[in-house]
């Protein structure tokens, strides 16, 4: 499943080579969703992966990460 399209809401995924998968909810009208849920892969891989105390299915706790996503939704809910 890559998309959920229902009246109130888009449910949009994102899986990448490696298995994991994001999701993305958001009003039925937003556009351009891949490409926002590929951007938080990019800051995933950047932020996440590259810290060298983070195991794989560990709760994310990555300040830099949580700062960069809502930035990214910001710059996003601006367009």
């Amino acid at each position: 499943m890559e998309l959920l399209e229902c009246d109130s809401f888009v449910l949009q995924s994102f899986d990448t080579l490696t298995g994991l998968k994001f999701f993305l909810t958001a009003d039925p009208d937003s556009a351009h969703l891949d490409g926002v849920l590929r951007d938080v892969y990019v800051l995933y891989s950047d932020y996440v992966l590259k810290n060298p105390f983070y195991e794989s299915d560990m709760p994310i706790q990555c300040e830099r990460f949580d700062e960069r996503v809502q930035k990214l939704a910001a710059e996003y809910n601006r367009r």
